[in-house]
């Protein structure tokens, strides 16, 4: 019979501390992509690239067979997204939501989470993308991620969702 006392004895003996460090610097990664608004910059991201990718992080998905190699090249692929996310957010009234769920790992280097995003058009209409994130992490720094079990509930908003008008004015 395990007692509570030999329980406990036995998760601080499972845990060491990379892994204990691959956990906070999980959960602080996680809070500044949350927290970060698209809105007033898309930099933010890219600092928070900086600051928890390693220069030789490899990042994939089960969307593309590519894979890519190096912070330089992640940062890149983010501003590609970032920047019309931007502008359509500040410029056109794009409200962007946030969110993630930790998801249990069997390894303590891997932290997988559950991410969604969330456009809401002044109209009102919405597009929800959902999918996962394995995170491999070595000293506080992802070293690889990895994209998968994507999904997009609602339409693609459309122009008429923004508050963009047409330089002919249509709109």
């Amino acid at each position: 019979m395990i007692t509570s006392k030999d329980t406990t004895l036995l998760t601080a003996t499972l845990t060491t501390p990379d892994a204990d460090s691959a956990i906070a610097a999980e959960r602080a990664l996680n809070a500044a992509i949350v927290s970060a608004d698209i809105r007033n910059s898309y930099e933010e991201f890219l600092a928070i690239v900086d600051q928890f990718y390693a220069d030789d992080v490899v990042a994939g998905s089960d969307s593309s067979p590519d894979r890519l190699m190096g912070r330089a090249r992640v940062k890149s692929a983010l501003v590609g997204f970032a920047v019309p996310l931007h502008v359509i957010a500040e410029i056109g009234g794009l409200s962007v939501r946030v969110h993630h769920t930790p998801i249990a790992s069997d390894s303590l280097n891997d932290q997988h989470s559950e991410w969604s995003l969330e456009l809401i058009g002044v109209t009102g209409r919405r597009v929800r993308m959902t999918w996962c994130v394995r995170r491999r992490w070595q000293h506080s720094q992802v070293v690889d991620e990895y994209h998968y079990d994507q999904h997009q509930e609602g339409e693609p908003l459309s122009l008429s969702d923004l508050r963009i008008t047409d330089p002919d004015g249509l709109e």
